[in-house]
């Protein structure tokens, strides 16, 4: 059959504040790659619109959007969104409805899977699917093109009559079971991580692992079996990158990369070996690793690794699950920097509960860490993580404007609650970033480390948006 995967359009500019948007990432979209990997490996025919990289580089809009759906006229679409996008996916399904009246609409991604009931307010729909996609996908499409319908399968969610059924989501226990994301089929020229986030181009991202067995109550994609690919089907993947797409820098974004250090070992060890000319970061925990197996990891070419700071309130870090330490932070940090690896500290502030005190004690955290990038976002209650139901008894949820879900500082709050105002909250992430940036000792910092042309665009776009706060 002809497939149609389809994010869709979305500028930049509704993700990130104005002044960041020079800031923000354009990365391609592994999840539906996979999907396509797979459907290609059993013979069906796939395209993939990938709406917000379009928009963004491009200025792609809903009239290309109709273009294209009348010239590729598949069989079955399958559109995946994210929380944020509410409203361009009701839009999506009209035009679809509208120009392919038979053709099968499968919905996916965050949208649908953090509230299947979401389903009902899309009655275009002939099913969703949540969980683990890849395989579910292809059933579904091999079981429409035998019989014109989709079977029971574990992973779809039917709408009944006015009922969402919901089955069980799969689980891949073997993850090397599925085929490498097939970028072939994207337009790789549109991707580009965030100035702060690569050391040289062209860059991109991938995936070792998935999983996560930490219980943080804002992670909708965690508290699951952590399934690695073998350290050999990661040195594959990556000699793909570099012969088939010239990457010489990758982001890895497993939630945590270190979490089984010998197999970290070995991927370092494998790079090393195999003398693979590309640079690297990846995230982690503090908890999760050490001096020596950071060494390895600088020597194999990370420059930069990602914790999940969160907040520099003890209260607060038990209060979200985090399950560290204060001094375990410092010691990450410490660590971090003795092995030259750059850190990336990622900090969070708007919990229900939280106190303009605590908030600030975080920010004064990010700065006595020194961390070289401090990357701070608004508590956002996504669907189906425990935040959302502490938010619902705690706060109001701003279910009014999806497009405030984005854990970047929106127009208006994803939740308001009785500790802190919506003003206060806003100008305490502007404060957070203009205090922490604009330390004269963190720009001569920068300024040491400059060791190219690129280093200095990356800077002077970075600077930008921070003063344009």
């Amino acid at each position: 059959m002809k497939v149609l995967l389809l994010m869709p359009p979305y500028p930049k500019g509704k993700i990130f504040r104005k002044s960041m948007k020079h800031l923000g990432a354009v990365l391609p979209p592994l999840g539906i790659t996979y999907i396509a990997a797979v459907l290609e490996k059993h013979g069906h025919e796939v395209n993939i619109i990938d709406g917000p990289a379009l928009s963004t580089v491009e200025d792609y809009n809903f009239s290309n959007l109709s273009s294209d759906l009348k010239k590729i006229n598949p069989d079955v679409i399958g559109v995946s969104a994210s929380t944020s996008q509410y409203s361009d996916v009701h839009k999506t399904m009209g035009l679809i409805k509208e120009i392919l009246p038979n053709t099968k609409i499968i919905l996916g991604g965050p949208i649908i899977t953090g509230d299947p009931n979401q389903l009902l307010n899309f009655p275009e729909v002939e099913c969703a699917v949540h969980g683990e996609a890849e395989f579910v996908f292809n059933d579904i499409v091999n079981s429409l093109e035998k019989t014109g319908k989709v079977q029971i399968i574990d992973g779809v969610i039917f709408n009944k009559n006015g009922s969402v059924k919901v089955t069980k989501p799969p689980i891949v226990e073997n993850i090397d079971d599925i085929p490498m994301p097939a970028r072939h089929l994207l337009k790789m020229n549109l991707y580009k991580p965030s100035p702060a986030n690569y050391r040289r181009l062209p860059a991109t991202t991938m995936i070792t692992s998935r999983g996560c067995p930490y219980q943080c109550i804002f992670c909708a994609t965690g508290h699951s079996e952590f399934r690695p690919h073998s350290s050999k089907r990661v040195i594959e993947e990556i000699e793909v990158l570099i012969n088939d797409f010239g990457i010489k820098d990758i982001q890895i974004f497993d939630d945590t990369f270190t979490l089984l250090p010998k197999r970290t070992e070995e991927i370092c060890n494998g790079i090393i070996e195999k003398k693979l000319n590309i640079s690297w970061n990846c995230y982690t925990r503090v908890d999760r690793i050490s001096l020596d197996l950071l060494k390895l990891m600088k020597k194999a070419g990370c420059y930069e690794t990602g914790f999940g700071i969160e907040s520099g309130s003890k209260r607060i870090l038990d209060f979200i699950k985090k399950g560290i330490t204060i001094e375990q932070i410092k010691n990450g940090v410490k660590w971090a920097k003795e092995a030259k690896i750059d850190v990336r500290g990622f900090f969070t502030m708007g919990y229900p509960t939280e106190t303009q005190e605590e908030i600030v004690q975080t920010i004064n955290f990010a700065k006595e860490l020194d961390v070289d990038i401090a990357q701070f976002m608004i508590a956002t209650p996504l669907p189906g993580t425990e935040l959302w139901e502490i938010a619902n008894k705690m706060g109001t949820i701003n279910e009014e404007d999806w497009s405030s879900f984005t854990f970047y500082a929106p127009t208006n709050m994803p939740i308001s609650t009785n500790s802190i105002s919506e003003k206060e909250l806003l100008d305490l992430y502007k404060k957070a970033y203009r205090s922490f940036y604009l330390r004269p000792s963190y720009i001569v910092n920068q300024i040491t480390k400059i060791r190219s042309i690129e280093d200095i665009k990356r800077i002077y776009l970075a600077g930008k948006g921070i003063i344009g706060m």
